[in-house]
């Protein structure tokens, strides 16, 4: 069954990546593009995660984690190898009512980190609930190739017309003119 797809401003919030390896670095590449207060917790840790924590509000504590780490966050990410240590952070997240994801575990995840298209304000997620990852990437690929490249400048105008112009069927219906004639869509298209 498919997930249904929830945005989250993630900015400012307190999120902890257990593990500091390949996979937590791809993990990582993708959260700092929301600005959260990133801490990453392994007792080795990748070179390039610590390149990005030089640019990014990333705290990197070397040594192993305990569970305790996981107490009052915004969410965790586990990308550990290591299926009882993952099994773990999911029971200890999911006690907390703490959204945790396990990386290439399903079962052990309370959300799906999905494949990320960020284009300025606009972010397109993709996921196959968690059962072909590679298609999803493979997809979002596809679909970046697709994205026009003045897609900020019309998200920007549209905005300012949101801001500027009082709500009601008037902005409406002017903000899909503009839209549809962006896209070239005919006029018939209603979704």
């Amino acid at each position: 069954m498919a997930l249904f797809p929830m945005f989250v401003d993630l900015k400012d919030q307190d999120c902890l990546v257990i593990g500091a390896g390949e996979v937590a670095l791809r993990k990582i590449e993708q959260l700092v593009k929301f600005v959260p207060n990133l801490t990453v917790i392994a007792p080795a840790v990748h070179e390039e995660i610590y390149q990005l924590a030089h640019d990014h509000s990333i705290v990197i504590i070397q040594r192993e984690y305990d569970l305790e780490d996981c107490e009052n966050r915004f969410l965790v990410i586990g990308a550990l190898d290591d299926l009882r240590e993952q099994e773990k952070i999911y029971a200890a997240c999911r006690t907390l009512k703490i959204p945790v994801n396990c990386v290439d575990s399903p079962a052990l995840c309370s959300f799906i980190f999905p494949a990320l298209i960020v284009e300025g304000d606009l972010c397109v997620g993709i996921n196959t609930s968690g059962k072909a990852p590679a298609v999803s990437s493979a997809l979002r690929q596809y679909l970046t190739a697709l994205i026009p490249k003045r897609i900020s400048k019309l998200i920007a105008r549209v905005d300012i017309i949101r801001q500027n112009e009082p709500v009601g069927k008037k902005r409406q219906e002017k903000i899909i003119r503009i839209c549809r004639k962006f896209f070239k869509l005919s006029s018939d298209v209603t979704h």
